[in-house]
């Protein structure tokens, strides 16, 4: 006992799991995660980018809104300028391949097959050799064409969701599989609040465009950068505006992709990950993941809409930031004394 005191373990019945393994396996979800849904943010932008007819030069405000969604306007800035004497660098290969950036695919990829390969005892063979197939691909790149974003956006996907397949279907049923989950969910809110935020950073031209054929065309960009253009169409009828879209992203409990159904799954699974744990250690991120659940289902998408949107997520955004912190300290950075 006093061992295992000293190595910081998270007891679950007969099995065992380092604090330090199950953050890791926390992030590795979250990573994950995070790289898919900026691959479908930019292929999303691709084609937007394609239907209106943009060049491949263009870095507009939707490209712009895109780059701020994902909380990288500042080093976008900052690279720009540094790349400015041989045209400045693309917001494409910013977001995908530039090692500037913390946030682009290539780093949050690499971030991930840096935790899978010490993590080879708690995930599958097939699990590792998909991450790291997937980092050997965006390792050799340091440029895309414009016609290539589609390409190397659509392996990324798969391969992402494939690895999301595997473990499913190769990783026992036990703590480990919890705290990706955990991992995954949390990472999916936040990535779904920002996707629907970054419509607050697209400047219409006039205030009578609200409403019209320019706003639905980015409404309905949104739900495809959220994959929830097919859901949208078979549970509300009529063309996207924002109050249709908020209700969907933010409160249906049916959408995987709901803020509401992304708290929902996350407390699902801290707790079966924290079962066993010592009450001191899971109330404090349970109580905040359970306060914010209950704060989204309260409010009506009428009054968002109406006190404001982006306010609305931006809270979000912080509430997630202290469920994270309260998972690190009372979790993951706990003392040996208090195991």
């Amino acid at each position: 006992l006093a061992g295992r005191r000293e190595q910081g373990h998270l007891d679950r019945g007969r099995m065992t799991l380092l604090c330090r393994t199950a953050e890791n396996l926390y992030w590795l979800g979250r990573y994950l995660e995070r790289a898919e849904n900026v691959a479908r943010m930019v292929d999303v932008e691709y084609h937007a980018e394609i239907e209106a007819g943009a060049s491949s030069g263009d870095t507009g405000d939707t490209w712009n809104a895109l780059i701020t969604a994902t909380g990288a306007h500042a080093l976008y800035a900052e690279a720009n300028e540094r790349a400015a004497s041989t045209g400045g660098i693309a917001p494409g290969d910013f977001l995908v391949l530039s090692i500037e950036n913390p946030n682009s695919i290539r780093s949050v990829v690499s971030e991930a097959r840096n935790l899978a390969r010490g993590l080879r005892e708690f995930i599958s063979r097939e699990i590792w050799s998909e991450i790291n197939g997937l980092y050997l691909v965006l390792s050799r790149r340091n440029h895309l064409e414009h016609p290539e974003i589609f390409d190397i956006c659509t392996t990324i996907k798969r391969s992402i969701e494939t690895v999301f397949g595997l473990y499913d279907n190769t990783v026992l049923l036990e703590e480990g599989r919890e705290w990706f989950r955990c991992g995954a969910y949390i990472e999916r809110a936040d990535m779904t609040s920002r996707i629907l935020d970054a419509k607050y950073h697209i400047l219409l031209p006039e205030v009578s465009d609200v409403g019209g054929p320019l706003d639905r065309f980015q409404w309905a960009a949104i739900l495809r950068s959220a994959s929830a253009w097919e859901a949208f169409r078979k549970t509300v009828r009529g063309t996207p505006t924002a109050p249709r879209v908020t209700e969907l992203l933010i409160h249906n409990q049916r959408f995987p992709r709901s803020l509401i159904f992304c708290l929902m799954a996350l407390l699902r699974h801290y707790k079966n990950a924290t079962a066993a744990s010592p009450p001191v250690m899971r109330a404090p991120a349970e109580r905040a993941i359970t306060l914010l659940q209950l704060d989204v289902d309260g409010v009506t998408t009428a009054n968002i809409v109406e006190s404001g949107l982006h306010e609305f997520l931006d809270d979000f955004q912080k509430r997630l930031i202290e469920i994270n912190t309260a998972l690190s300290e009372s979790i993951f950075r706990v003392l040996p004394e208090d195991v």
